[in-house]
């Protein structure tokens, strides 16, 4: 019997078989959407049924930089690249599941541009995600059509402005929205909230308004918002993460103009865990936090970090609130700053009680920028007197303290007999 020719031809068979042409559809899918789109295109010439498989990609990523010529000529680039984009969306069949856009050049955005014929056809095609990404200065505003994708669940935009249209019945399966460098007129963020009934996850980065926004929301589980407004009221009480980072300084944006309604804010709050207020959020709290007032303990919080003035006596009566409020605090990070324009209030600190268990369950406190101020080393003074389960303090003053301080601060009596004070 041949059996060495009988497994030549069996070897012969499996060598013959065409794995790749033959995978199933989704598998090519799956492949091209790793591949950037310029060589995912390329595939077509692996064999006749890869062809046209391209064609039919779900997930479509144009960045503009992969069409770098090298010649310096950026309106032959920025050209490259729209043709390609027009030829692939126009030979493209079937849904697109994701839309994501890379680009920087303004023609595309303007009244009647190329983005605004894309997006009606994504509009028409199911897309569930939408992002796009320009670094032009002036803001470009998104298409109508982009408020008729259905199927929409998460979307990215940058340097854009809208308004809700008329007939507008909301994004019913969003649960993600993220704006970025976004110019707001009247309340069209809190009103786009609103028509999102199963939002979780609210990015407003570099924000500029000159409205009074009004967020209301009860399934928001993330909320991140950067930026300068004229009034920011917000009320989530699912939130379990929560970014405020208010700015109010610019050349166009008068300091006056920016509240912030803290107390309401804190109030509304049930489910959180982590809390960062930045930037002026203290400053331009309209209403300080005042701990009878809240109907509730934020037994849940664990991590506070807050950019504050400790000498400023309104911003030092409401941290020490929402500590008050904040039994299970774990880790609290101060980035300490003076804001220059305030009365400095050194004893504020020192008067409060050392024993009052304010941070009975602190684990570790992170402090920079540290001056060594009466008001910085009465806070330091009462958190080392008061924390039994502290073990780690980090404090980061850069060279500023002169020996004494140092001595000084870490003779520092503490309730820990476990508690390290590491000087950075």
């Amino acid at each position: 019997m041949d059996h060495g020719g009988s497994q030549k031809r069996r070897h012969k068979s499996v060598a013959n078989v065409d794995n790749i042409s033959n995978l199933p559809d989704v598998i090519k899918d799956k492949v091209l959407c790793c591949l950037p789109i310029k060589e995912a295109v390329k595939t077509c010439l692996l064999s006749r049924k890869w062809r046209y498989t391209w064609a039919s990609m779900t997930e479509l990523i144009f960045r503009e930089d992969d069409f770098s010529l090298g010649n310096g000529n950026e309106d032959g680039e920025s050209n490259k690249f729209v043709h390609f984009v027009i030829m692939f969306l126009s030979l493209h069949d079937g849904p697109i599941l994701k839309f994501e856009l890379n680009a920087r050049r303004v023609h595309m955005f303007s009244p009647g541009g190329h983005i605004h014929r894309w997006m009606l056809m994504l509009s028409r095609n199911g897309v569930q995600e939408i992002q796009i990404k320009t670094k032009i200065w002036r803001n470009y505003k998104i298409p109508s059509s982009f408020f008729s994708c259905g199927a929409l669940e998460y979307a990215c935009l940058q340097g854009c402005i809208f308004q809700l249209p008329p007939l507008f019945t909301g994004f019913k399966r969003m649960h993600t929205l993220h704006f970025i460098d976004f110019c707001a007129a009247e309340n069209n963020i809190g009103e786009l909230v609103a028509s999102c009934p199963n939002l979780e996850k609210l990015v407003l980065s570099r924000l500029l308004s000159f409205a009074d926004i009004s967020i209301h929301s009860t399934k928001l589980k993330v909320l991140r918002i950067d930026g300068m407004f004229k009034h920011l009221n917000l009320v989530t009480p699912h939130v379990s993460s929560a970014v405020i980072n208010l700015q109010v300084n610019t050349g166009y944006v008068p300091r006056a103009g920016c509240n912030f309604n803290l107390s309401e804010f804190i109030g509304s709050l049930l489910d959180i865990e982590n809390i960062s207020l930045l930037g002026h959020a203290f400053e331009c709290a309209a209403h300080g936090i005042v701990p009878g007032k809240l109907p509730r303990l934020l037994n849940r919080l664990a991590e506070i970090t807050l950019e504050i003035d400790l000498g400023n006596l309104k911003e030092a009566k409401a941290a020490h609130c929402l500590f008050q409020v904040s039994p299970n605090l774990r880790r609290l990070e101060l980035k300490l700053m003076c804001r220059g324009y305030s009365v400095p209030t050194s004893t504020f600190w020192d008067s409060i009680d050392h024993q009052a268990g304010l941070f009975k369950n602190l684990d570790t406190i992170v402090m920079s920028n540290f001056t060594g101020s009466c008001a910085e080393s009465g806070f330091v003074k009462l958190l080392l007197e008061d924390a039994p389960v502290l073990r780690t303090a980090r404090i980061e003053d850069k060279n500023k303290l002169d020996k004494e301080s140092l001595k000084l601060l870490l003779k520092m009596r503490r309730a820990s007999k476990d508690a390290e004070v590491i000087l950075l």
